[in-house]
């Protein structure tokens, strides 16, 4: 027994030797990649920012989104009143479809006086003079829209002629509005009387003109009906 752990001392001994020449080994190693890093930080990274001429990084400043919001916001808003405008003048420089409105006129132009005042009666009587013409020019609006539509989908008219109709169609409805305004004005509940009141008036100059348009043509046929005779 004695004689193995003598033979065994040496080998022992070699392994403590080893395994403390790798400890060292290992320190060595740690203080060299440490002191490489920093070497390399301290010197390596200023000259090559200098070779490839990259500017050191610099802080933003908070006033930059804002100036940038700022503009865009300005931009739109500019595009969008030169949209408007341009729109504002094509809708100007469309063709009315109806002639003036005179009834409104003469409406607006006894409301107005003011020496001598204007009867009451007399305002009632041009307001619904006002709203047949208006309740016949929507009646006309209605009659033709179908047509309207068919054609602007053909391609028939263009698209001028298209929103002409579409404005007057708005113009009319505004029309309307106002009318019974005007007539709430006048007396409280009066609208739901007035616009059939309106109506009646409109069908009655409607029936007028047809009798009015007849009379022409009664004379054309005694004429030729007397030809005939007398031949």
């Amino acid at each position: 027994m004695h004689d193995k752990q003598a033979a065994l001392l040496p080998y022992t001994g070699n392994r403590r030797k080893s395994a403390q020449g790798r400890r060292r080994n290992r320190r060595a190693d740690t203080l060299f990649c440490s002191s490489w890093q920093k070497w390399k930080k301290n010197t390596l990274s200023p000259s090559m920012s200098e070779e490839t001429g990259s500017p050191a990084p610099s802080s933003i400043s908070i006033y930059i989104p804002i100036v940038y919001v700022v503009v865009l916001l300005t931009t739109l808003v500019l595009f969008s009143v030169a949209h408007r405008r341009k729109k504002l003048s094509k809708l100007v420089s469309m063709k009315p479809i109806f002639k003036d409105n005179y009834q409104r006129e003469m409406y607006l132009q006894l409301k107005n006086q003011t020496e001598p005042k204007v009867n009451d009666k007399v305002l009632k009587a041009a307001l619904i003079r006002r709203g047949a013409e208006a309740i016949r020019r929507m009646i006309k609006l209605k009659e033709i829209q179908q047509y309207v539509n068919v054609l602007y989908q053909r391609g028939s008219i263009g698209d001028d002629v298209y929103e002409s109709f579409k404005l007057q169609s708005k113009l009319q409805e505004l029309e309307l509005n106002e009318l019974a305004m005007e007539a709430e004005s006048f007396k409280k509940g009066w609208a739901q009387t007035f616009f059939p009141v309106c109506q009646e008036v409109t069908i009655n100059e409607a029936l007028r003109r047809r009798l009015n348009s007849l009379e022409p043509m009664k004379e054309s046929l005694d004429h030729q009906w007397l030809k005939q005779v007398a031949a």
